[in-house]
């Protein structure tokens, strides 16, 4: 999984590239893990996303699985705009959201301090759902 600002350069196309189904690979052992935000603005950056996958997909021959969205920073007291936007990621139904990370201020602070979430804050909600993300790409290997 490779987490990045939205980007639709060559930095994208290299990535998508590497992580292309390879012959003989097992289904969903390679492919894209998709971090999306429950609001409107995510939803069209996917739809440019999506397009770049179909498209590097035609340019260099290889097919590209889609394993699922994570979405990131849900807080529900959003309101209307997240929860939507939630319940719209869910209707997709393919690629699957596999996990819904909430907003919670120890991803904020992992960040500000210069430390990944799962040594500042190992035992967080949301350090449990990098867990189970993975935990769910693995199963489905």
């Amino acid at each position: 999984m490779i987490d990045a600002p939205p980007n639709l350069g060559l930095a994208m196309d290299a990535g998508l590239d590497y992580g292309h189904h390879r012959k003989n690979e097992a289904p969903a052992t390679s492919g894209v893990l998709v971090p999306v935000e429950a609001e409107y603005s995510s939803a069209d950056a996917y739809a440019m996303l999506d397009s770049q996958i179909r498209t590097v997909s035609l340019d260099y021959e290889v097919d590209i699985d889609r394993l699922g969205l994570v979405v990131n920073e849900f807080d529900k007291r959003k309101g209307y705009v997240a929860t939507r936007s939630l319940d719209n990621w869910q209707s997709l139904g393919t690629p699957p959201v596999v996990s819904v990370v909430p907003d919670l201020k120890d991803q904020r602070e992992a960040v500000h301090v210069k430390q990944p979430l799962l040594m500042y804050a190992p035992t967080s909600i949301q350090a449990q759902r990098m867990r189970e993300i993975r935990g769910s790409v693995r199963s489905s290997v």
